[in-house]
């Protein structure tokens, strides 16, 4: 496995917050139309980026199709997940199983050693901003009895009629979620969702 100092989630949460906003889908006025598909792209290239700085190679739709595996010269290194819909259904629980995908992640390894394990993994996804503390729970009980910490990317929006998209985003929450059986959040960073929210960047005089 690659030294913490090289890849740990502290380094991806930051890398993501930026490439973030690089080359951002829309702007707050003229191109307000991104849609599923656009975002989708948009964070498999966000996640390209970082792999590329990270002196990892990126593999789309490997490893029991998580969305892209982080990988090194000995083996996988990190698995990430992301979705489009809120992780939260109208029945207050867990939609899809992103989760269980990265938790279960069966680690392939040059040396086909089977006790390799992951670095982190890494959940990016959505939810209304009512349900933020609601997801934090189910993600603790969810994770218990995982072999490696969590990194959850969390977006959270209200319905607006603002963006084509209906959704207008609010804050990327950031955390880590500890391996093992008794599992806690480590809040990471709270930053806008919209580059041009950034106070005093240049984001915040071009697209606003």
């Amino acid at each position: 496995m690659l030294e913490e100092s090289l890849a740990s989630p502290e380094d991806f949460a930051t890398l993501f917050q930026y490439f973030w906003y690089r080359d951002f889908p829309m702007d707050a006025k003229k191109a307000t139309g991104a849609g599923r598909v656009d975002w989708t792209i948009h964070i498999g290239v966000v996640v390209r980026n970082i792999a590329d700085l990270m002196g990892l190679v990126t593999r789309f739709e490997r490893g029991g199709r998580k969305d892209a595996i982080l990988r090194s010269t000995d083996g996988d290194e990190v698995a990430i997940e992301w979705e489009w819909e809120d992780i939260l259904g109208k029945d207050g629980k867990l939609k899809g199983n992103e989760l269980g995908k990265l938790k279960c992640h069966k680690v392939w390894s040059k040396d086909k050693n089977r006790e390799r394990l992951l670095n982190y993994a890494v959940l990016i996804t959505y939810t209304h901003t009512p349900n933020i503390e609601k997801v934090y729970n189910h993600v603790m009980q969810k994770w218990q009895g995982a072999r490696w910490p969590l990194l959850l990317i969390l977006i959270n929006r209200v319905e607006s009629r603002k963006f084509g998209m209906r959704r207008d985003f609010k804050n990327i929450q950031m955390s880590i979620f500890n391996e093992g059986e008794e599992v806690e959040r480590r809040e990471l960073r709270v930053v806008p969702a919209f580059p041009w929210e950034v106070y005093g960047t240049r984001w915040s005089y071009e697209m606003k």
